[in-house]
């Protein structure tokens, strides 16, 4: 008698210690999305909003510099409007995440670029034999970075490398000729093409409209690395066999001697670029945010 109720006694301090250890214990709370990171589950990581996947639209203005307007340094001659193609660039782009602050972005732009020095040609004493103009169709495939240095803000830089061909519709560059034993002042007139090879680099800040739809303004420049007889924008330098009249405009590398006899550092093609864009991401992808150590994901 005296052994069963030992063990009945034993047996209650049993179940009284593990009831007392069930109810310390603590309770797990259930994983909840969140709209930002939280430092504690690690829900949505360290991402960037904007780093994700989507598809994009860009519709901007572009600015041409390059031989044509002034061969040396960019705009040095003022702002001129004639060099402005509003709504001249469409752009066509994807992206995907690289990271947590990184896009890659692949694109495919079209557009049209005009140049003409009529500001600087009407300033020049007689004869006047500078004057240069151009309208060109360009179409250039891309790829660049698009960084987001802050987790919670919309602003970013990018830059990246592209192959521009540009469809030259026509060009009029006017050029001493030799006729007899003197020289006439005459209008060259065409068409020829050219493909460039082109760094991009430029800021921009992106705005969250919904879940799925991002807007953002962008400014940038694309700038020739090269700039001679078929790779350039503006089909300056111009080679014999890109014209009838079989001469051959301009120069491509070094220093060039102006007018008065100043030297001046020749100026690769390229604009000036300003746009708005709007993004399509999937965000359905969110899903990929969570931290894989399940660890961290609940709450303590």
């Amino acid at each position: 008698m005296k052994i069963h109720f030992c063990h009945s006694i034993l047996l209650g301090i049993a179940l009284v210690t593990l009831s007392l250890s069930a109810s310390a214990a603590p309770k797990q709370k259930r994983i909840v999305w969140r709209e930002r990171s939280d430092s504690q589950t690690g829900l949505y990581g360290t991402k960037n909003f904007f780093v994700t996947h989507g598809v994009s639209l860009t519709l901007g203005g572009m600015y041409y510099f390059g031989d044509v307007d002034n061969e040396g340094l960019s705009m040095n001659g003022g702002f001129n409007v004639k060099n402005l193609s509003l709504g001249g660039g469409l752009r066509f782009a994807y992206q995907m995440p690289v990271g947590n602050h990184c896009n890659l972005h692949f694109s495919l732009m079209g557009g049209t670029l005009r140049g003409d020095n009529e500001n600087q040609f009407k300033a020049l004493a007689e004869p006047r034999d500078d004057y240069r103009k151009f309208n060109s169709v360009v179409i250039q495939p891309s790829v660049s970075i698009q960084y987001y240095p802050f987790s919670r803000a919309g602003f970013y830089i990018y830059g990246g490398l592209a192959l521009t061909a540009s469809i030259i519709t026509d060009y009029q560059f006017y050029y001493y000729k030799r006729v007899g034993g003197g020289k006439v002042r005459t209008p060259l007139r065409g068409k020829t093409f050219g493909f460039l090879p082109m760094v991009r680099l430029g800021l921009g800040y992106s705005w969250k409209l919904t879940d799925s739809w991002l807007m953002s303004a962008e400014i940038g420049v694309d700038e020739g690395l090269i700039d001679t007889h078929y790779m350039n924008l503006d089909a300056w330098p111009l080679a014999p066999s890109q014209n009838s009249d079989e001469v051959a405009l301009g120069n491509s590398f070094g220093t060039w001697v102006g007018r008065n006899g100043q030297k001046h550092i020749h100026w690769n093609d390229g604009w000036f670029q300003v746009g708005i864009t709007v993004t399509y991401r999937w965000s359905n992808c969110e899903h990929c945010r969570i931290i894989n150590n399940y660890g961290n994901r609940i709450r303590k």
